[in-house]
């Protein structure tokens, strides 16, 4: 059997670094999340998860969000003041260790109608890393099992037509939305608009799709 001076065989070095090489294999997509479905499935539930503790504050509330995730997780709930709404921090998998924060935005809308106040809360969640990974997006068929508003049936239809136009152009989805998002914060009539109109709010963003020129 050869052996070196220390008189260690060359069969057990082997086997050692063998068994260093399968345990690194093993490790690696672990340490460095390279489980790509995995990955997808746990960012969208934790945009899910942000999406139900930010109606819930809203819903106590009746007021715009801001987007402060640290509010949810530090404010006791209004029927449970034991529990915050967010019990803890969350983060996409794919860059959980640079801690980049989901985006939210929250729209709350108080409608007239005749005698009585309908409230309206819409929620719009942005994986921080859509622009590389389009497909990190919650499904419009989410909020159809959630009881939704009409503010929030407007907003999951329109993210869900840009999502279908843009594909998997992550970069211009992210851009589109954000330009959503901003007609919500800037246009006082968006809501009333979006209700005479289902592609009023679609045309600005896609007006060549829509026939509109500048």
């Amino acid at each position: 059997m050869l052996r070196n001076q220390n008189g260690i065989s060359v069969y057990t070095v082997l086997s050692i670094i063998l068994f260093i090489a399968l345990v690194f294999i093993l490790a690696v997509p672990n340490f460095f999340n390279l489980d790509k479905e995995k990955n997808l499935e746990d960012c969208i539930n934790n945009m899910k998860q942000i999406w139900v503790a930010t109606t819930d504050y809203m819903r106590d509330t009746n007021a715009d969000f801001n987007g402060d995730l640290s509010l949810l997780i530090k404010t006791p709930k209004k029927d449970d003041p034991k529990n915050t709404y967010l019990s803890s921090n969350l983060y996409c998998p794919e860059t959980s260790h640079q801690k980049k924060e989901y985006l939210v935005y929250g729209k709350y809308i108080a409608e007239q109608i005749g005698t009585e106040i309908k409230h309206n809360y819409g929620i719009i969640i942005l994986c921080p890393n859509l622009a590389q990974y389009p497909k990190h997006i919650i499904e419009k068929g989410f909020y159809e099992n959630m009881e939704p508003t009409q503010l929030q049936n407007y907003m999951s239809e329109d993210i869900d037509y840009i999502d279908s136009e843009t594909g998997l152009n992550g970069a211009k989805k992210v851009e589109l939305i954000n330009k959503y998002i901003e007609i919500w914060k800037t246009d006082p009539d968006a809501f009333a608009k979006r209700k005479a109109n289902t592609t009023a709010l679609r045309a600005i963003l896609f007006p060549e799709k829509f026939g509109i020129t500048e």
